[in-house]
């Protein structure tokens, strides 16, 4: 981290603060910036990075004051350093840790994203989440897509119950206590056993396997009455594959039931989130390609982002 000629902790003492010279850079850098002193700001986190590099929130703040002031060249050379450490903490595995920061880059730049998350990253950043998903989503984030898909779901099965139903993505099994009352037999599919576990923990499904969900669509035979995907498909992109895959895996009237959230641009975009938003229109042209056609298509709240309501379409398809 090259040095900053500003005597930081001089600016500090000329603003009023007292015992400067015993202040932590990382303290130091957060006054400052609040005061609007980005150089003296930036000084202060040089300090810090040379002491600590690893430091993610001093890294962050850094890159927000240089492109704040106009002096982006730096940028990608911290944002690459600051994804590495993220894939560092998530134990992502090296050979996919570069799939892995060109997800995030493309998240935080509005480049031209990959068409899904990579396998690894959504494995390795749910098995750390596991253990405090449920309750950040329940309380945190507000979350209620499991209940705003089943009510869209009892309205499309008309009453039909005793139903064999595969869940996607499953996680940790929020929406299986809302399905078992219609399922004969509940499966559950997710690429994170640390989300598998938790969801076992439930004891309402029949069967939980760790899996990519399009792989094991395409390798399965079994037929279901009732597929659905809650808060899935926010880390695909690209969904043209995946409802191709669902079609022979549907039995007759079966349905395919999913939660996204809403775009307002053609297609899909990644978002700063690091999930997908999708529009109606591009959802379906997937369905029709794939011979899928709608049987209900609503808007509803699926949680909660930086306080804001998360609006998302609730989709429920046959086969044509």
């Amino acid at each position: 981290m090259k040095p900053s000629p500003i005597d930081w902790r001089a600016r500090l003492e000329a603003c009023g603060f007292e015992g400067a010279e015993h202040v932590p850079p990382s303290y130091g850098a957060q006054v400052l910036w609040s005061w609007r002193e980005p150089l003296a700001a930036e000084a202060a986190l040089r300090e810090q990075l040379d002491q600590q590099p690893e430091d993610k929130d001093s890294l962050k703040t850094l890159i927000s004051i240089l492109g704040e002031t106009g002096r982006a060249e730096e940028i990608p050379l911290l944002r690459r350093h600051l994804h590495e450490l993220r894939c560092r903490d998530l134990r992502v595995p090296e050979a996919a840790r570069e799939d892995v920061i060109t997800y995030l880059e493309a998240a935080e730049t509005g480049a031209p994203p990959p068409e899904r998350m990579a396998d690894a990253h959504v494995a390795a950043l749910f098995d750390v989440y596991a253990p405090s998903f449920d309750d950040s989503l329940r309380g945190f984030l507000a979350y209620r897509a499991p209940e705003r898909l089943m009510d869209a779901v009892r309205v499309a099965l008309e009453g039909r119950r005793d139903l064999d139903v595969l869940d996607l993505g499953c996680g940790t099994g929020l929406a299986g206590p809302l399905l078992r009352p219609l399922a004969r037999r509940l499966e559950g599919i997710d690429l994170s056993t640390g989300m598998l576990d938790k969801a076992r923990d439930r004891g309402v499904y029949d069967t939980l396997r760790a899996g990519e969900i399009t792989a094991e669509l395409a390798s399965a035979t079994a037929r279901h009455d009732l597929i659905v995907a809650v808060d899935v498909l926010v880390y695909f992109g690209a969904l043209e594959r995946l409802f191709e895959q669902v079609v022979p895996r549907l039995a007759p009237r079966g349905l395919f039931a999913f939660t996204v959230e809403k775009g307002t641009e053609p297609g899909y975009r990644l978002q700063p989130s690091a999930r997908y938003v999708h529009h109606l229109d591009y959802l379906r042209g997937c369905a029709r390609g794939a011979g899928l056609r709608p049987v209900l298509e609503q808007e509803a709240t699926l949680r909660r982002q930086a306080g804001q309501p998360v609006t998302g379409h609730v989709v429920v398809l046959t086969a044509a």
